[in-house]
C-alpha cells in the first residue's frame, strides 16, 4: 500500500484520485471498453487516406467496430479486406483488441 493510502489514528486511509478510477474501470470493465474506443481514433492511420475518405467509425459495440462506408462497392471491398484491417488495427492492442469490424452503409461519411 502506498504511503498516501495508509491510515492511520486520524481516520481513513484516502488514496489518488487515480488509483481509484484505475480499479473502478479495471473491476466493471470498462477500462476494456474505454481501450477500444481508442480504435476509432487509430482508424484513419489504419487504413490510410484513400479508405478514410469514404468511411467512418461510428461506434464500438461490446468487441465490434461499426464503420459507416459511403458506398456499396467500397462495403465490399472492404468486406473482403476486413481480416488485414482488423490484424492491423490489432497490432499495439493486445490488452483490448477489437475482435470484428462490422460496415453498414452510410447515408453521408463526414
Amino acid at each position: 500500500m502506498s504511503a498516501a493510502a495508509k491510515s492511520d489514528a486520524r481516520g481513513p486511509a484516502f488514496k489518488a484520485v487515480g488509483e481509484v478510477l484505475e480499479g473502478y474501470l479495471a473491476e466493471s470493465g470498462l477500462g476494456e471498453s474505454l481501450a477500444r474506443l481508442g480504435a476509432m481514433d487509430d482508424w484513419a492511420g489504419t487504413v490510410g487516406a484513400r479508405v478514410s475518405d469514404v468511411t467512418r467509425p461510428a461506434e464500438v459495440r461490446g468487441d465490434t467496430l461499426v464503420v459507416e462506408v459511403l458506398s456499396s462497392a467500397w462495403l465490399t471491398e472492404l468486406s473482403m479486406m476486413k481480416g488485414m484491417i482488423l490484424e492491423r488495427l490489432n497490432s499495439g492492442r493486445a490488452d483490448a483488441p477489437i475482435g470484428d469490424i462490422r460496415f453498414r452503409l452510410a447515408e453521408k461519411v463526414e
